[in-house]
């Protein structure tokens, strides 16, 4: 009764030409029936909604098709008072209907945004400031009997995730492995677009309950076909105007959750299976990709697009209008200094793919993914992306990839992952008791003779090139004149900060980012220099904060 009830609270049915209440920031959907029933309504079947809004503004979505001779349309109002819309379509049974609702004020915070004011940090649709902190659920839509995913266990996970603090899965909405869910794939055939809408209907149940725990979804639109087999990749739609028409179709359908769309994972992996084409016509093709993505949906959710490894970065795309992050990286080395090269441009930084805890692709028993050896790598990584200003969309070998990549069933419940879990924590209970969106990097204070290493290089899995991070290093970041942030680790030599254009009386504590426990400090005095030598070769964190 109680999933029932937060289920109608989320998604509100329309009653025909009549009246009804809808809260603010929730999903507000209406059902309708065309006239005709050609052979792909998908492609045949044109039409949006237009409504009008309370305060005197129009938005267009799109009407997208759900199987037989039903269409619907979704849309997620932001502000309280009356909103009516009327439908255009070249279905005579669609054009002209019309209807009404009530949008009522709420509690509910909405999607996320990038900050209004301070671009490099994230916040909801009512201004609340947000710690973006994610995990990477690649197969959260998809099923895989022999790894035990399915529905129930994607459901588990959310709700999991959740309870440990995330608050954003980054998942893919078609499977680079090909496989479907319960409901079948989603396309029967997607060389001449014959879209299956059941499997459409799983993928809404399952991103409708991660958003009622309180996840915003990252949604991987579609992937670059790297290896020239995936048979769902965007290389494998008829033409241009085809993958067009599929974003258009993706916005209607989800834009009014709380989503981002990313425009594809790996974009670079169309330039190898694609031989008639240049990485400029591929640039260029995803850029118009992402207008007709950003078009199609009125609520102005956030839009990215995913790098491969050998890129790093999609600092290219700075200057697509629909861009909404400065980078969105796949980076596994130098990543502090990477995530400050992206910084100068507008928008967040998210490393979306750094380390997958663990993850033991060839089931040889040792780890082989570049920073996931251990808790510590994965820590020692996450502290040199954050400390630059940066987010993280972390993962794990048991649950990335709904359980594939890694030997045994897809399992969030696993002890093995007690540690990382409880320490990526620790980061995110730490910025959450400051008002980190004014916090900026500044590595330029510190002054000591200890020095920097670099990454590390292992031979685990047999491969030999992937990456640790470095055992030495040292970082800084401030709210001048108000919170110092000093990140030490693998030295015991002195180590000071230059705090003499704001020479105030500052107490400092010792954060355990192993622990999350604090220690005082002795309270310092008003001088020019704040000096501080670790316990021991760990890493620290220092706090001070101005009385």
């Amino acid at each position: 009764m109680r999933l029932l009830l937060s289920l109608c609270a989320l998604v509100t049915p329309f009653a025909a030409y009549g009246q009804t209440r809808v809260e603010q920031y929730s999903v507000f959907e209406a059902s309708f029936e065309s006239a005709g029933s050609p052979p792909n309504p998908y492609v045949a079947i044109s039409g949006d909604a237009t409504f009008s809004t309370p305060d005197g503004r129009t938005w267009t979505v799109p009407l997208f098709w759900d199987g037989a001779k039903t269409w619907k349309v979704r849309v997620s109002p932001n502000i309280a008072g009356k909103w009516s819309f009327t439908l255009r379509s070249n279905d005579s049974a669609l054009n002209g209907k019309s209807g009404a609702f009530e949008c009522i004020e709420s509690r509910r915070a909405g999607g996320l945004r990038v900050y209004r004011g301070n671009p490099a940090h994230f916040q909801r649709q009512n201004g609340r400031p947000v710690w973006f902190m994610g995990d990477t659920a690649w197969g959260y839509f998809t099923d895989s009997p022999q790894d035990n995913h399915h529905r129930a266990q994607a459901e588990h996970y959310a709700s999991t995730r959740a309870a440990q603090g995330f608050n954003v899965i980054h998942c893919m909405l078609m499977s680079e492995q090909g496989v479907g869910n319960q409901n079948g794939l989603p396309f029967e055939n997607i060389g001449v677009e014959r879209i299956n809408p059941a499997y459409w209907r799983e993928v809404d149940e399952r991103l409708a309950f991660a958003n009622r725990q309180g996840l915003t979804v990252a949604l991987a639109i579609a992937w670059a076909d790297k290896r020239k087999v995936e048979p769902f990749a965007w290389r494998r739609f008829p033409n241009l105007a085809a993958r067009k028409r599929y974003a258009r179709y993706i916005a209607a359908r989800y834009s009014a959750y709380d989503v981002y769309f990313l425009v594809s994972g790996e974009w670079h992996g169309e330039v190898r299976t694609r031989g008639d084409v240049t990485e400029e016509q591929v640039f260029r093709e995803f850029v118009e990709i992402g207008h007709a993505l950003s078009a199609a949906d009125p609520h102005d959710r956030m839009i990215g697009i995913h790098p491969m490894t050998a890129a790093g970065s999609v600092r290219e795309y700075a200057a697509a209008a629909w861009m909404s992050f400065a980078d969105y990286q796949q980076n596994y080395h130098d990543l502090h200094a990477r995530v400050l090269l992206s910084r100068r441009l507008p928008g967040p930084v998210v490393n979306s793919e750094y380390g997958y805890y663990l993850r033991d692709q060839d089931g040889d028993g040792k780890p082989d993914k570049s920073n996931s050896y251990s808790a510590d790598d994965m820590r020692f990584a996450s502290w040199d992306v954050v400390t630059a200003g940066g987010y993280l969309v972390t993962g794990f070998g048991t649950t990335y990839f709904a359980g594939h990549r890694d030997p045994g069933p897809f399992d969030v419940d696993t002890p093995r992952n007690d540690p990382w879990e409880k320490q990526i924590a620790n980061i995110r209970n730490l910025f959450a008791r400051l008002a980190w969106w004014k916090l900026i990097p500044a590595d330029e204070l510190i002054m000591t003779e200890a020095r920097r290493g670099g990454d590390r290089t292992t031979g685990a899995g047999g491969r030999g090139r992937e990456l640790r991070p470095p055992l030495t290093t040292f970082w800084a970041m401030m709210d001048p004149g108000r919170t110092y942030l000093l990140y030490v680790r693998g030295t015991r030599l002195p180590i000071a900060l230059d705090l003499a254009a704001r020479p105030r009386t500052y107490t400092a504590r010792q954060y355990n980012p192993r622990t999350g426990e604090f220690i005082a400090l002795a309270q310092t005095a008003a001088t020019a220099t704040y000096k501080y030598a670790a316990p021991d070769d760990q890493d620290w964190v220092v706090l001070l904060e101005a009385n």
